[in-house]
């Protein structure tokens, strides 16, 4: 029986080289050689199709998470963000589908709506990574605050995209700035690193987090 992780592979494939105003039901099919069948009884519309292809790179943002985070990394609030950034800007590149869907919204109503949920834990995922690692001061309604991080991020990637077709360094330094600029108006210049991985580092260990999201139960996608 055809496996569902072998008709989202066939989506990823062919967003990679096409339009998904040309992509269909069929055509996956015929990618993924199964009869038409096998991919209405996972998706009824290519939208869901989409929708799947989309959430499996959502999974692969949060398996990033669990990377090593750079010694240099862990030398500022500022420099953690950027170093975040930069692992997400590399895996967008690495996956064209991922830009078309996530940013250039073609995917369909459901994708962007599990783009802007993913948004909002993003942003808390954003603030406990820095509150685990930085000895973080108080900020009102961090949700929030770091929620709108995020949709600034994708405001600038998404010009990237539209320009480009990629996120380029250009519009990665400009996220940066403009991400850095807005949290500048509520935490310090300088935040402390916390001294379990101040030891860490001194010992030559790896440092990494394990978020909330990947403790809710978030998987990396399998590939």
């Amino acid at each position: 029986m055809i496996r569902f992780a072998a008709l989202v592979d066939a989506v990823e494939v062919l967003l990679a080289d096409h339009s998904p105003d040309e992509i269909g039901l069929y055509q996956i099919a015929d990618q993924a050689n199964v009869p038409p069948g096998s991919v209405y009884h996972f998706f009824p519309t290519k939208e869901a199709a989409f929708l799947a292809l989309a959430n499996r790179y959502l999974s692969g943002f949060e398996a990033l998470t669990l990377k090593p985070i750079a010694p240099s990394a862990l030398e500022s609030w500022q420099s953690l963000m950027a170093w975040d950034q930069k692992q997400a800007m590399h895996f967008y590149n690495r996956h064209p589908a991922a830009l078309k869907l996530l940013l250039g919204g073609f995917g369909g109503l459901e994708t962007r709506q599990a783009d802007a949920q993913y948004n909002i834990e993003a942003g808390k995922e954003m603030y406990h990574r820095l509150d685990t690692v930085f000895h973080m001061p108080f900020v009102r309604d961090p949700e929030t605050k770091f929620h709108i991080t995020i949709e600034i991020l994708d405001a600038v990637w998404r010009i990237s995209y539209l320009k480009h077709g990629r996120i380029t360094e250009k519009f990665y330094l400009e996220a940066v700035d403009a991400c850095t600029a807005y949290c500048r108006l509520f935490l310090p210049e300088r935040i402390e690193l916390r001294e379990v991985h101040r030891t860490n580092l001194a010992a030559g260990k790896p440092v990494c987090i394990v978020g909330q999201m990947t403790e809710a139960g978030g998987e990396e996608p399998g590939r």
